[in-house]
């Protein structure tokens, strides 16, 4: 299984399976209101979507891709393998659709029970180094007396 970017498996639907997944209202705690674009929330399942296909022990190759649509956000799950496509469409509880350009299809709304579900498979986001660019950002912050908004 190798990790590929959206452009080399994406370009050639006919090759690959698509998972597209919808994220729901609640998905991740719901929207913020310091994040009005919902930027954390859709990398945020965009990254639980890449551990899943890795911890999933695929033996073909993967993309994923994260889209704004007008009314939604959307991760694109694509694999090469018809038998990562039955595994992650079972992972995931995703509906077969009709497949369009694609070898075939599914759609799954991710809600607050498939986040915990996929979190139980992918396991924690790697947080490493979150810590030290918090201290590093405060140290820099007092070093300069005269930083802007400070009084």
């Amino acid at each position: 299984m190798a990790r590929n970017v959206w452009r080399e498996i994406g370009a050639r639907p006919a090759e690959a399976f698509l998972i597209v997944a919808e994220i729901g209202p609640d998905f991740g705690g719901g929207a913020r209101e310091d994040d009005p674009f919902d930027t954390a929330r859709l990398r945020f399942a965009a990254n639980l979507m890449v551990r899943t296909c890795t911890h999933s022990n695929l033996r073909g190759d993967f993309a994923v891709q994260p889209l704004r649509e007008p009314q939604a956000l959307v991760i694109h799950c694509a694999v090469t393998d018809a038998a990562d496509f039955a595994q992650l469409r079972e992972v995931v509880g995703a509906t077969e659709i009709e497949a369009g350009p694609w070898r075939g299809r599914c759609d799954v709304l991710l809600d607050e029970a498939r986040h915990e579900r996929l979190l139980a498979i992918a396991g924690p986001p790697d947080s490493r180094g979150a810590g030290r660019r918090a201290r590093v950002a405060r140290e820099r912050e007092s070093e300069d007396p005269r930083h802007w908004g400070r009084i």
